[in-house]
């Protein structure tokens, strides 16, 4: 099997960070077409709105209608994050359907502006828009339609056209799109940070575990700082326990000098090894999982690599159905520009129930990877390159300076 990623991206898309979750829930904008045929129907049927030509409003309808529906088209399984282009179709689409409403409405004096329905189409565009575009193109397609927002207001004659005052007239038109865009981008930032930090948790076990399966912890930060406490306390305490002697004898001996010496050589080692390992090493400390990465490259995935890479760990981990045994991952780098990684895993499932219980996340690897390719035997071997993140940070200042030779 093998399988194709898009370019890498300046900025993430919810579906970027995730792409099972919305390859399974792929009908946002069909929704969002439903919406708005029944809520446009019924404002020009029976919500006030009558003095206005109907064929007119039918044809505003059927372009907003056909640009939701040109959405949905474009962010169907496979075909990854919206593109500027097919954005802007949709948005054009919208705003065409909008400003052909407020033609048709000028000169109503029975209109409800509080029930008009292209304000509100504008905003079921921006969020069926938001799992599948980042957040400069939510921002241009909200800047657009503000300006046709704004457009429409005018050939309106708001003020003239309702017995709001022109200012309040003209918020109702605005706001939903104001209000839209700012909903669109807390999304996106909110869910692609949260998923970022979520691929690199560590796994719940441990004492540490405890407060993560209270239910209390949704995004781990109190399960992560507990686990860092146990490391820390299971590192000193050799430190500790020669201090301890030392207190209790109230005295220093050339023993307990050498002994110091060795405990920070060690401490020290210890220390420099932690930080040198990548977020991957990290979560599988512990576990029946080994990894082999001397060139830090798992840190230099994409969000979207690193998420599907550690849902599939996860599932074979924490589901005793997965039949896992153990599992070891390779990282290289064959070319510049390049990172290769190797996967092996071993489990005592039959043949069909692996390839049914690892499907859905290979398909997520293969929508995010490039060269995938699968082998069933005695073993699982599943391989794939992918390009770096441009956007991967530098490793800290411990990280490098542990990396200089002495």
């Amino acid at each position: 099997m093998s399988g194709r990623a898009a370019a890498p991206r300046q900025h993430r898309t919810p579906w970027d960070a995730d792409p099972l979750s919305w390859l399974a829930v792929p009908n946002l904008p069909l929704g969002a077409i439903g919406v708005t045929l029944v809520y446009g129907a019924i404002v020009m049927l029976v919500g006030g709105q009558s003095g206005t030509p109907l064929l007119m409003q039918g044809v505003a309808l059927l372009l907003a209608t056909l640009g939701l529906l040109s959405l949905f088209f474009s962010t169907r399984p496979r075909r990854g994050p919206l593109s500027g282009g097919r954005a802007a179709v949709a948005v054009a689409l919208v705003s065409a359907g909008m400003l052909i409403s407020a033609a048709a409405h000028r000169g109503n004096d029975e209109i409800v502006l509080e029930l008009w329905w292209a304000p509100f189409v504008c905003t079921l565009l921006l969020l069926a828009m938001a799992p599948y575009s980042d957040p400069p193109c939510v921002l241009l397609s909200g800047l657009v339609l503000l300006i046709t927002a704004l457009g429409a207001a005018a050939l309106l004659d708001a003020g003239a056209a309702s017995a709001w005052p022109p200012l309040a007239a003209t918020s109702m038109i605005v706001s939903p799109v104001v209000f839209g865009t700012a909903g669109a981008v807390a999304f996106i930032v909110t869910v692609t940070r949260r998923l970022t930090r979520w691929s690199e948790r560590p796994w719940s076990e441990g004492p540490a575990a405890a407060v993560h399966d209270a239910g209390g912890d949704p995004d781990g930060t109190e399960l992560l700082i507990a686990q860092v406490d146990e490391q820390t306390s299971a590192q000193l305490a050799e430190a500790l326990a020669l201090l301890a002697g030392v207190v209790e004898r109230g005295e220093i001996d050339d023993r307990d000098q050498g002994r110091a010496a060795e405990v920070a050589t060690r401490l020290r080692e210890q220390l420099l090894a932690s930080a040198n390992d990548s977020w991957l090493e990290r979560m599988a400390r512990g576990r029946p999982l080994s990894v082999r990465d001397p060139d830090r490259l798992a840190d230099r995935l994409g969000v979207a690599q690193r998420t599907a890479l550690r849902a599939m760990l996860d599932a074979l981990l924490d589901d005793p159905a997965s039949g896992f045994v153990s599992a070891r991952i390779e990282l290289r780098s064959p070319a510049e520009g390049t990172i290769a990684v190797a996967l092996r895993i071993l489990t005592t499932l039959a043949e069909g129930r692996r390839v049914t219980f690892l499907e859905p996340y290979y398909v997520s690897l293969q929508s995010t990877v490039t060269g995938i390719r699968w082998r069933n035997g005695s073993s699982i071997a599943l391989d794939f390159t992918t390009a770096p993140d441009p956007r991967s940070p530098k490793p800290p200042l411990a990280q490098r300076q542990a990396q200089l030779p002495e």
